[in-house]
């Protein structure tokens, strides 16, 4: 099947078909496929962020590793400040603080906030649910030392893509009950809703591109010991209340993920919240790890990082 593509995107297509044109889950050994991911994130990062500070965090916190990167443009500030929570994507098998390192920067110099990336731990040395209880704890951690780590919680967003958009989701549904703290914002881009592979987005897009229906089968089966547990993954069963903030969701033609989003969307807006919906012709799965070869990403992360000062 031929897919009409976005003319920045033809050419990463044809480079990718040119090469084999494997899709994630037949590069091989999980080792070498997360290289190559974090490789062909490093030689597509956006320019001209050098001057975005960070730096790390290891500490363990309730007897298990925590891992966060702290991006700002007033590294060193002592007064807390509003604050952007991002979680990488990856299908929860691969991704870390370096391959969305480049989002990161791009953020925290738009938004001129702090930008705070988490690191969790992944399928399948670890199942579900460790990664989204890494994630959970990380934002406990970080509303424990608000203070150390200048953060105020009370002007927070959480975000995500992919995967990361599934584990933004699961924190961000239920931010306002945990912590009594009204979340000002979702940003969900391109994410992982549910295990509906009877979409028809799932059927269309079997071949062809490096995420494809059969990638996101692997991905699950890493992630998860038994089928019976699928359905927890689901973002359609958390709470949708309008003190878990507005939504700003994303979805890219070129992606078995497309449609479950849109079931989504529809039950956010029953529930009376706000949402703002963008759909992207003619791209495809990925596109903010590619964003230094694809500027109309870089646009975008530009239209995303108003939409979160706009309402932090």
């Amino acid at each position: 099947m031929n897919f009409l593509l976005h003319p920045q995107a033809q050419p990463i297509i044809d480079t990718f078909l040119a090469n084999g044109g494997k899709s994630f889950e037949k590069i091989g050994e999980i080792t070498a496929l997360r290289a190559i991911y974090e490789k062909n994130c490093s030689l597509a990062i956006m320019q001209d962020l050098e001057h975005i500070q960070s730096f790390d965090i290891a500490d363990y916190f309730e007897n298990e590793p925590i891992k966060l990167r702290i991006y700002d443009q007033q590294i060193d500030c002592e007064q807390v400040r509003p604050t952007v929570l991002f979680i990488h994507g990856g299908g929860w098998v691969m991704g870390n603080l370096n391959s969305h390192d480049s989002i990161c920067r791009k953020l925290a110099e738009v938004t001129a906030l702090r930008v705070i990336a988490v690191d969790y731990r992944l399928a399948p040395e670890v199942k579900f649910p460790v990664p989204f209880e890494d994630c959970q704890r990380a934002l406990q951690y970080i509303i424990d030392h608000q203070k150390e780590l200048s953060v105020d919680p009370t002007r927070m967003v959480i975000m995500g893509d992919s995967a990361g958009g599934n584990l933004a989701g699961h924190l961000g549904q239920n931010f306002f009950q945990r912590y009594g703290y009204a979340l000002k914002a979702q940003v969900l881009l391109y994410p992982v809703i549910a295990y509906l592979p009877e979409s028809e987005s799932y059927q269309i897009y079997q071949t062809g591109f490096p995420l494809v229906a059969s990638t996101m089968h692997w991905f699950f089966e890493q992630l998860f010991s038994s089928g019976q547990q699928l359905a927890q993954v689901s973002l359609l069963e958390q709470p949708f209340i309008a003190n878990n903030g507005d939504i700003f969701l994303l979805t890219l033609e070129h992606d078995p993920l497309r449609d479950e989003a849109l079931l989504y969307l529809n039950k956010a807006v029953k529930n009376s919240l706000n949402v703002e919906y963008h759909h992207l012709k003619g791209l495809m799965h990925g596109i903010f790890t590619l964003a230094g070869k694809l500027p109309v990403a870089e646009q975008y992360l530009e239209l995303v990082g108003q939409y979160i000062t706009k309402r932090i």
